[in-house]
């Protein structure tokens, strides 16, 4: 992320050791709770797919019959397991039964797992994984065409939008944060929902309602970051999270009921008034920001583990998904990780590798979704400015076992997703946006910082399976200069450094020669292309 992780490198390990063993006591007694789900099965049997037909769910099965001949049909929430929900239909051994789709309705089950339960004995038993409905586009409003001018992108300066910078960098998309904690504090904005009517931050969607048509009318694409910070509103906030307050943002609450229906509510709103609706259009939904990063960006408790951890988060980008693309059947949904690959760099965090293979198990196992997926290959270190260099970097291969994933060994990210289990349902490969990469010119070092970002970038050109480099940042922070990261094109008076022209016109044989006499070395010998 773009503040207080760019810590210097010892507070940033002290940090991460605080609070590993917080609240055991109240995990231990949480868990037991648990659905039981939280590892998917190895099941050929029980619901094969839910698909919208119409106003109808076509839910078909793969199950022998019970005591009484039939198989049941549960609609479960997300949070619900085993033979627990409500019955729905009763279905003959592998025959397809309909249910009723109820659109914002009290009895919606557009984000219901369907479960297929059987008579045994006398006893209710749930057979295979639940399944859910996995092209919630059928029912979109919006096909609103999408903003695919480009891979060029930066994190913008909030108090530069309305001037002409962006339009002369060439810039093509953006990131921007979206904070639900606040969104979910105060109102003013309402919006009825599945028969519920809730009030939004008329203040904070003011603001989105401005920045989202402006970009769209420079032709710039979003990318919108949904973040769960604290707000007044707790059942935002997962309950295996809020045993600590220092976090920056928070698991969200996939748990019980009333964290599921703020959820639903929130993502059908946002999905919703941003699908060019009269406010524009956000085509990219990234959920959380660098979620493996446990300790500060998506707080769980480590006493959950990562597969029970990996379950909630899959559960959470689930909801955004059919939400959002319910609505504009245009919007990519995306999962978000850091540059920790092959394992973690201390027990706050997760590997990204790991972490990613157990989201996809889950999401596999209970209905596949077309999710794609944000990261974030900085330097290692991050204070490094040369990006270009893997000299004493160890840490940084061309491997799967690599430590970390920077712009140089990027292609280790996009082989990885090229693999058959990590494919899309249409045999594809997912989406992949770097949006968030940046190098330092502290220290004199603008040069490097020029030479970098025109690496990096021509590195994410020569990769087809990138659809975008998004530096971080515009204009330099404070905070983070104080960090030793002045990660900016401008200074914090706005003034221009090498790296704003080089960026301006990295595409160009000018500067691309340029950057190779500052490397060293001619770049296009560096580039790996795929």
């Amino acid at each position: 992320m773009f503040s207080s992780k760019r810590e210097s490198e010892m507070k940033k390990w002290v940090k991460r050791f605080l609070t590993v063993a917080c609240a055991a006591l109240l995990i231990a007694f949480l868990l037991p709770a648990f659905d039981g789900s939280g590892k998917a099965q190895a099941a050929s049997t029980g619901v094969v797919s839910c698909l919208i037909q119409g106003n109808n769910v076509v839910v078909t099965n793969a199950c022998a019959a019970g005591d009484d001949g039939l198989v049941h049909i549960y609609a479960q929430y997300p949070f619900q397991g085993k033979a627990q929900g409500r019955e729905v239909a009763q279905a003959a051994p592998g025959a397809a039964v309909t249910v009723p789709l109820g659109l914002n309705t009290a009895n919606s089950v557009l984000y219901s797992k369907f479960q297929a339960v059987v008579v045994k004995g006398g006893q209710l038993k749930a057979v295979g994984n639940p399944k859910y409905i996995t092209n919630p586009e059928a029912v979109a409003k919006h096909t609103t065409a999408r903003h695919d001018a480009g891979k060029k992108g930066i994190l913008p300066s909030a108090t530069a939008l309305g001037g002409n910078q962006l339009t002369d960098l060439g810039i093509k998309q953006i990131t921007y944060n979206l904070n639900l904690g606040d969104l979910t504090s105060g109102g003013g904005v309402n919006y009825t929902y599945n028969g519920k009517t809730y009030s939004f931050n008329s203040s904070i969607v003011s603001q989105y309602d401005i920045l989202v048509p402006m970009m769209n009318k420079k032709g710039i694409q979003l990318n919108m970051i949904l973040l769960n910070n604290l707000g007044s509103n707790p059942n935002m906030i997962h309950p295996w999270s809020r045993d600590f307050t220092g976090a920056n943002y928070y698991a969200f609450n996939t748990y019980d009921q009333a964290g599921c229906d703020l959820l639903e509510a929130v993502a059908s709103f946002l999905g919703e008034r941003y699908s060019g609706n009269g406010h524009g259009t956000i085509d990219n939904w990234i959920i959380g920001n660098e979620v493996n990063a446990r300790q500060e960006w998506n707080y769980m408790n480590a006493g959950v583990g990562i597969d029970k951890f990996s379950h909630e988060y899959a559960k959470a980008v689930r909801i955004f998904y059919n939400a959002i693309r319910a609505q504009n059947a245009n919007a990519r949904v995306m999962a978000s990780v850091d540059q920790e690959w092959a394992v973690a760099d201390g027990p706050a965090h997760y590997g990204a590798k790991p972490f990613l293979e157990k989201f996809n198990s889950f999401m596999k196992a209970q209905g596949n979704i077309d999710w794609d997926v944000a990261t974030h290959p900085y330097n290692f270190p991050l204070y490094d400015p040369a990006a270009w260099t893997m000299t004493s970097k160890p840490q940084v291969t061309h491997t799967q076992a690599s430590r970390y994933i920077t712009m140089q060994n990027v292609d280790v990210f996009t082989d990885f997703m090229c693999q058959k289990a990590l494919l899309a349902p249409n045999g594809t490969v997912r989406h992949i946006v770097c949006s968030e990469c940046g190098y330092t010119s502290v220290g004199g070092n603008e040069q490097k910082q020029a030479a970098s970002i025109v690496f990096a970038y021509v590195q994410a050109m020569n990769n087809k399976y990138i659809d975008g480099f998004i530096l971080n940042r515009e204009q330099d922070a404070a905070d983070e200069i104080a960090q030793g990261l002045a990660y900016g094109v401008t200074g914090t008076d706005g003034s221009h450094k090498l790296s704003y022209d080089w960026y301006k016109t990295a595409d160009t044989a000018a500067t691309q020669a340029a950057a190779s006499a500052v490397m060293g070395a001619d770049l296009s010998t560096l580039i790996t292309v795929r």
